[in-house]
């Protein structure tokens, strides 16, 4: 029985085989970081926990050196022979279009490269952006990875976000209406202040949204933020492992059944991770997830009234 539907085994089924990402990066900043809405960055955020080793320390490399270099190493680690070419650090699209396209052209070059994503956030995207994507490499696999990470407003600041959930669905109707490439939401659980409740409100907000993807990030503190500093100080404590297993099962029985799970969570190196020590364990948080939809006999979107998926 399958118990949600994962981005995994939907490329598995379309390609014959395993399809990874390979981190990338257009040296792109953040305007909640370099001024623009403020500085800092999210208060959770240092590239450097999920930066790839070609662009860590800021040397970047050009793209099609980054995309072999990141190749070669999953080719060797997981033997699959399909990519996709994934602009993951900061804001991809913050910055000047005639700058960044030629980049994500050079990334679609490869041959075993079946399309691209990009990480971005809603007040970074536009009409303008949306055709021109749309245009960009047809016959591709193509995602927009849009962060909200939360639905509370009041939240969104705490975290020195600076956008709203307002932005977010606005960035979204003006994608829907010119584009037809699909997007997938990120959210964090466990953000400072957050319950169960906020949780589910995000949840809920989602499942009303044209979305067609989740990815799901468990907070971690890592050196070098500014989270790093309220935990240091006591004025922050994760959710323990249980909370966060529980709280993901929460929300994926408010999921609609058409969204695909691209990420049940989310890690940085052992090196960088402050707390909590499971976080690190990628593994077993994707087994206890598991283990709690069969312990509950639920599945992704349960709690809106839809059966259980099809195996």
């Amino acid at each position: 029985m399958k118990r949600y539907a994962s981005l995994s085994g939907w490329m598995k089924n379309r390609y014959g085989c395993r399809v990874f990402k390979v981190s990338l990066s257009a040296a792109t900043t953040c305007p909640n970081l370099d001024g623009t809405l403020a500085r800092g960055g999210c208060s959770f955020c240092n590239d450097a926990s999920y930066a790839p080793n070609s662009t860590r320390n800021r040397v970047f490399k050009p793209i099609p050196v980054q995309l072999e270099e990141g190749i070669e190493y999953i080719r060797k680690r997981h033997r699959t022979s399909k990519f996709i070419s994934y602009f993951q650090s900061f804001t991809s699209t913050y910055g000047a279009m005639e700058t960044l396209l030629p980049k994500f052209m050079e990334s679609l070059e490869h041959p075993d490269v079946v399309g691209f994503a990009l990480s971005t956030r809603p007040d970074c995207i536009d009409e303008k952006w949306a055709r021109t994507l749309s245009e960009l490499a047809p016959g591709k696999l193509c995602w927009i990875e849009m962060g909200l990470q939360t639905s509370s407003d009041q939240t969104l600041s705490r975290i020195n976000r600076w956008h709203t959930r307002w932005q977010f669905g606005e960035a979204l109707q003006k994608w829907r209406d010119n584009c037809d490439i699909p997007v997938c939401a990120h959210v964090v659980l466990g953000l400072p202040g957050e319950t169960r409740q906020h949780i589910l409100e995000t949840a809920k907000y989602l499942a009303t949204q044209p979305i067609e993807g989740v990815k799901i990030h468990n907070l971690h503190v890592v050196k070098g933020t500014m989270l790093a500093k309220t935990w240091q100080e006591g004025d922050y404590t994760p959710l323990t492992l249980e909370e966060f297993v529980s709280q993901t099962v929460d929300f994926l029985e408010f999921m609609p059944p058409h969204i695909l799970i691209h990420r049940l969570n989310a890690h940085a190196p052992r090196a960088l991770t402050l707390a909590p020590e499971w976080s690190v364990n990628k593994l077993s948080i994707f087994n206890a997830v598991e283990n709690e939809l069969k312990r509950r006999d639920s599945w992704q979107g349960k709690a809106l009234g839809f059966n259980a998926l099809d195996a």
